[in-house]
């Protein structure tokens, strides 16, 4: 062998040895540093913002168990979950344990389930079975922080926290709140009995009768002890209820919005996107796909200097929507717009108004209250909160009003976009058939034309 063919392999092996060693060093930097490149949808291998700022904020030892069986499908995913929520905060230690080679461990924490986890903080404990991230933080909150109360009203047609019902019920409203640190119960006003001292605040979810005077005087006094209130209210519905929020300083108005370029492609016309989020505002600004509200109102939040309220808006509608205010077209009746009576949007379907405390001590207004309402009660209901930002928004919007701003950040999502749901507006829609249909015809005629007449003036 000639000595330049040496010189050449050995430049071959010592380039090749070079560049495994620099994709091991790049690998054990990740591997220690957690650093990835998520491109799967829904981002399913890396945590989400809402999961780094409750393990960030942790403050006391957390400890995980999880036992798992040899072989099962499952073991990867739950020991890169949990190895992901170990980097992230020293708080955190974890155990696997083989359940078939340690059957006296697993029976002393009473667990029969192949892939049950247990997460322990001081005398606290949670369990979970399915290895996801909602799960585990679930759990992680429930052994770090006191839960707090909130009461949903009743008896009036609100949507029920009870019912599983596909379209009419409320249940994943309960469940999403209960995963972070809530205790959800319901409440009637028709009695003697006001809102319970212990309550951090109140939802009204789409009621379809309307209040007694009785229970509004309920929720006034509520009010006035610096009561935090939700409601979410569909057109044309309680009015008692509505004035009440009047005089509060938000006006709920009698019209239904009609928002043709967001709305569903090729559905019906009320159910659509809403494009214009507050991104000032804590509940907004950290939405990562616009909410998705069905026969909405609009409302108009007002501040008042002499009692210090103030007020801001959440979310407003499309910059060509308008609001009729013909009850028919809830009914199946054609909606147009009518003019000197109906209004142009863009229009406010989310708004909050609150007196601070120092203002409400000095003019005994409200004592701090705090009041968020939206234009709609179906965004929370089991057939659309778990799509696009409902419910990032739903429990945003609560964990304002209990004061847990650092719990407001957007969350792994339930459903994954592309696989479990495709989202297409009706503008967008608009698009694609222009693009498909005229403009890539159109595009390749250009080029044929371009192509015969240089063959014809061709020489």
């Amino acid at each position: 062998m000639r000595g330049g063919a040496v010189v050449h392999w050995l430049r071959l092996i010592f380039g090749a040895s070079g560049l495994a060693a620099l994709l091991a060093a790049i690998t054990v930097s990740t591997y220690v540093h957690n650093v990835r490149v998520d491109l799967s949808p829904g981002n399913r291998f890396t945590l989400s913002d809402h999961a780094l700022a409750v393990l960030r904020d942790l403050d006391r030892p957390v400890k995980m168990t999880a036992f798992i069986r040899t072989e099962d499908a499952r073991n990867p995913i739950l020991k890169d979950l949990l190895w992901q929520v170990a980097n992230e905060t020293p708080e955190i230690t974890y155990t696997l344990v083989d359940v078939n080679r340690n059957p006296t461990l697993a029976a002393q924490y009473g667990v029969d389930t192949y892939g049950a986890t247990v997460v322990e903080s001081g005398e606290k404990r949670s369990d979970f079975t399915l290895p996801t991230e909602s799960q585990l933080i679930a759990a992680v909150l429930q052994v770090t922080r006191p839960p707090k109360k909130l009461y949903a009203l009743e008896g009036h047609g609100e949507c029920s926290a009870a019912s599983t019902d596909r379209h009419t019920g409320c249940s994943g409203m309960r469940d999403a709140l209960q995963g972070e640190l809530y205790d959800l119960e319901t409440l009637t006003l028709r009695g003697e009995r006001g809102v319970p001292d212990d309550a951090h605040a109140v939802l009204i979810v789409g009621p379809h009768d309307d209040f007694l005077e009785r229970e509004i005087e309920a929720l006034a006094a509520y009010l006035d002890r610096g009561g935090k209130l939700f409601a979410m209210l569909d057109p044309f519905a309680a009015p008692r209820l509505t004035a009440l929020l009047a005089d509060r300083g938000i006006d709920v108005q009698p019209d239904v919005i009609i928002d043709s370029e967001n709305r569903l492609g090729g559905g019906e016309p009320f159910s659509a996107a809403v494009p214009n989020m507050n991104r000032r505002h804590l509940v907004t600004g950290s939405l990562k796909s616009p909410p998705l509200f069905s026969a909405a109102r609009s409302v108009e939040a007002h501040e008042d200097e002499r009692t210090g309220r103030r007020a801001d808006w959440l979310l407003k509608s499309g910059d060509r929507s308008w609001a009729s205010h013909d009850p028919a077209v809830l009914q199946g009746a054609a909606a147009r717009f009518v003019a000197g009576q109906d209004i142009n949007g863009p229009l406010v379907i989310a708004a909050e108004v609150w007196t601070p405390e120092v203002q409400a001590e000095a003019t005994s207004a409200g004592k701090g209250s705090r009041i968020i309402v939206f234009g709609d009660s179906d965004f929370a209901s089991n057939r659309f909160l778990d799509y696009l930002g409902n419910r990032d928004l739903l429990v945003n919007t609560v964990n304002w009003l209990t004061r847990e701003e650092r719990l407001m950040a957007a969350r792994a999502p339930r459903k994954t976009p592309g696989v479990n749901w495709l989202f297409i507006t009706q503008e967008q829609m608009r698009t694609m058939f222009v693009g498909a249909v005229v403009v890539q015809p159109l595009v390749f005629l250009l080029i044929g034309v371009g192509v015969a007449l240089r063959r014809r003036l061709s020489p």
